[in-house]
């Protein structure tokens, strides 16, 4: 995935938050995924305007750490869900 792609929700994917749980989860037209706190950051940044190096940088600001310690993780994150067709990059 190229640092200047600009990820975004599938059509038909939404993230939002469990009524009965209070947990982020995606929503997709076959199931759902619950989130932990940095995927749920990441896809709140998946917007189709922010590119995959803006994310990470918002990341890195965010949870106070070092960008390169967070690009592997948020890449793997990102192309997971790529690879799911839950994202298409512009």
């Amino acid at each position: 995935m190229e640092s200047q792609s600009r990820p975004s929700l599938a059509p038909g994917v939404r993230l939002q938050t469990d009524k009965v749980t209070s947990e982020p989860v995606l929503l997709y037209p076959e199931g759902v995924i619950e989130l932990n706190g940095t995927a749920h950051a990441i896809l709140n940044l998946c917007n189709g305007a922010t590119t995959v190096a803006e994310i990470v940088t918002a990341l890195g600001v965010e949870y106070e750490v070092e960008e390169s310690v967070l690009r592997a993780d948020a890449l793997e994150c990102l192309d997971s869900l790529l690879q799911r067709h839950l994202l298409v990059l512009k």
